[in-house]
Formats: C-alpha cells, structure tokens, sequence
C-alpha cells in the first residue's frame, strides 16, 4: 500500500496516522484541525460522516470537533477534503479514514495500600537527568524516565509492581537504562523489578567503566572500512558486560529471597535493559531484553523505527527468575546492536503502554504505528520545553484511560 508521507507528516498538527484523540464517555471532547493539516489551504471545504452518531459535531467554518461522547466504543469516520486545484482546473476531493476511541468513564474505589509494607513503593515515580555535553563532537541527548500505578493495581489495593532505572556516566558518556514488570502472581514481584533494575544499571555503569580504555579504542578504530570485523569485537565485549550485569542482578534477587525465607520464583519480574553511546559512525545502541513490552529506536525524520526488544508472542515471556533463561548463552540470544545516524527516541515501556497502544506483533513492527505513538505523546508533551516540565507531562501522558488495558506503566526514554 502506498503511504501518503505528506498526509502523515501534517498529522504533527494534531491528529493521529488513522485516528483521532481519545475521548471519554460523558467528558467534554476539543479537537482542532489546523490548516498546517489541511496542506492545501485554508479555503478547502472539508466535513465528516459518521461522526454525528459519537455525539461530537464539527464545526467547519472553525475546523473544530467539540462535544460530549454519548457512549464508549470505536467509531470509524470518513474525512473528507475538497479543494479546488488551480493547475488542474478542477475541484479534488480526498477522503481519510480516521478512527475514534471513546473511552468508558470509568469509575472505582480506590483501595489504600500499607506504606509500612518493606516493599512499599509510591504511586508515581519520575527520575530524570538532563545531559549537558559541550563537546562539538558529539549531540546532546537527555533522559527521562516515568512509571505509575495502574487502575486495576489501583483497585485492588496492589502496590505498583513496575520499576525503572535509569543513568548517565559523565567520563565515560554511556547511557544505561531499565524498565521492569513485576509479574502480578508472584507475591512479591514489585521487588524483583526493583532489584532487577537497578542491580543491571548500576552494573553495568561499573563494567563499562572498568573497561573503559579498551572500549574506548575499539570504538575510535570502528571505521567504515573496518566496520565489520571491529564491531563484531566490540559487541562482543558488550554482549558479556550486559550479560554479566543481568546476571550479578539474578543473584541479588536469589540473594533477597534466600534471606527473606522465600523462593526466587515470589519475585518473578521482566527485564528491558539498553545501553547507548555516541560513537564517530552514529550512535552505538545495544539492547537485552527478556519478557514482553517493548524497546524501540524511533527518528521521525528518516522514517526509521527499530524493534529491538519486547514483544507480545507468548514465547517472548521469558522472566529473570528463569535459571535456564540467565545462563550466558541464553542471554546473548536475547541481545541485539544497532548503529543508527541519529534517533528522535529511544523507548523503553512496559507492557502497561505497549499493549494498548499497539494491538499485535505485527503493529509494534510498523513505522506508521510508532510515528502515531510518538504524535500522541508530543501532542501532550513538548520536548523542546524545560527538562522538569516534560517529567510532569509525560507523567500525565501515561495516565490514559484504554478499556481493559490499565496495568502499571512505565517509560523510560534517551531524546
């Protein structure tokens, strides 16, 4: 199918590659399309079908859809465009298919949760870290990282099980960072994914650093020339720095149940691990993960977005506390290196955010899909604003509401 790159580029504007912005049952709804979307002009005529059935009516003197959803569910719209093409001589009409969600408004008792209990960890939880590099040599990129607690944990009176960690080492200019899902059936997962977290990151950082000499020049003679014999080295060398860190944090979560009396297994939690630096051929990223959610390196000016982890088929649920699964060569199985020009993001999320965002496998593979995702972030969040006021707005970004899919959510990301 051939992709209209213009029509998805003017989606910046407002709205998203196939759909609009959510809306709630019974909540006020305002959307704006702006004439930046309308490409050609200010003078076309446009309308939908199938919108009135929503509840919402568009205004088309002031291109706007306002209103109150009557009812939840999903609503496929035609918008048409007609405008008149002055080197044709003739009047053209395009018409899009856009969906839209109206989410329930739902409604619970929130249970309270014992903030005595040892593995008590608050509802929200922000950490970022701004990057200030003066070298000409290299880009600037910060990082950011978010997690809350979901409805259903919400309701049920459960602690977040998610957790995160997220670093950047000044001397050396390594990135390293973290997302982990507690598994909700093992009583004290929320711990795991703390432990399994932290434990890697901190680890790693200490590796890297160890090694930073040698590293350091297998990245300076990594020439085009020689990209190929010198990368495989030096992923090498990644791949058991990576697979050591992921180990040392398997045994300090063996090392926590044993002294609690329990079995590992109660502490059973995912692990999506990337480590990142800035290289003379681009940008060197390397990425383990084991479990579900997803890791993706996405630029939305080359068109370009990367799976490089995570994922929803079933046999993609490996966990940490797995023992055949932390053996090395099963680790290095799950590792993967890139080196890409440049990158508008590096995500990390949990399964919380990837699930309702992208429906299969299939979508988590799809540029249109992800350049959506990053669309309906950035129409709440702005990047290029003061570090501490996108914390607080990708903090409330990851509170939508989608219908059956609200458990913890956590994102972690390199900008």
């Amino acid at each position: 199918m051939k992709v209209d790159k213009n029509f998805y580029k003017s989606i910046n504007s407002g709205l998203k590659p196939g759909s609009l912005p959510n809306a709630r049952a019974g909540h006020p709804y305002r959307m704006l399309i702006s004439n930046e979307f309308l490409s050609f002009g200010s003078s076309a005529v446009c309308w939908f079908e199938g919108l009135e059935k929503t509840g919402l009516h568009f205004f088309s003197d002031k291109k706007q859809i306002t209103g109150i959803p009557k009812k939840s569910g999903e609503f496929d719209l035609l918008f048409n465009i007609r405008e008149y093409n002055e080197s044709a001589g003739m009047e053209e009409l395009s018409t899009h298919t856009l969906k839209l969600i109206v989410e329930d408004d739902y409604d619970f008792q929130l249970e309270e949760v014992d903030e005595n209990d040892p593995y008590w960890k608050p509802d929200l939880d922000v950490r970022i870290i701004p990057v200030n590099d003066n070298s000409k040599k290299r880009l600037k990129k910060d990082m950011i990282a978010v997690s809350r607690r979901g409805y259903q944990q919400l309701e049920k009176g459960k602690i977040r099980e998610d957790d995160f960690c997220i670093s950047y080492d000044s001397d050396t200019r390594w990135y390293v960072l973290a997302v982990a899902d507690g598994a909700g059936k093992s009583k004290y997962s929320r711990q795991g994914s703390k432990i399994a977290c932290n434990s890697s990151v901190n680890s790693c950082l200490e590796k890297l650093a160890a090694q930073s000499s040698d590293l350091k020049k297998l990245t300076s003679i990594c020439s085009r020339r020689k990209l190929n014999h010198i990368c495989r080295e030096l992923t090498e060398r990644l791949n058991n720095i990576i697979v050591s860190s992921v180990t040392k944090a398997y045994e300090d979560i063996v090392a926590e149940a044993t002294s609690q009396n329990r079995q590992p297994e109660d502490y059973t939690t995912t692990l999506l691990m990337c480590v990142c630096k800035k290289i003379e051929l681009g940008w060197l990223i390397g990425v383990l993960a084991l479990g579900d959610g997803a890791v993706c390196v996405y630029n939305n000016d080359k068109w370009y977005a990367n799976l490089m982890g995570g994922g929803k088929d079933t046999s993609m649920k490996y966990f940490m506390t797995t023992p055949e699964i932390v053996q090395p060569s099963e680790l290095k199985k799950r590792i993967r290196f890139t080196i890409v020009e440049d990158f508008s993001a590096i995500f990390l999320m949990t399964n919380g955010i990837s699930d309702p965002k992208f429906e299969n496998e299939d979508d988590l593979r799809c540029f249109e899909l992800w350049n959506r995702f990053w669309n309906d972030i950035s129409s709440q969040v702005n990047f290029s604003d003061n570090i501490k006021d996108v914390g607080v707005q990708l903090l409330k970004w990851i509170e939508f509401w989608t219908p059956g899919k609200n458990d913890d959510r956590t994102l972690a990301m390199i900008f």
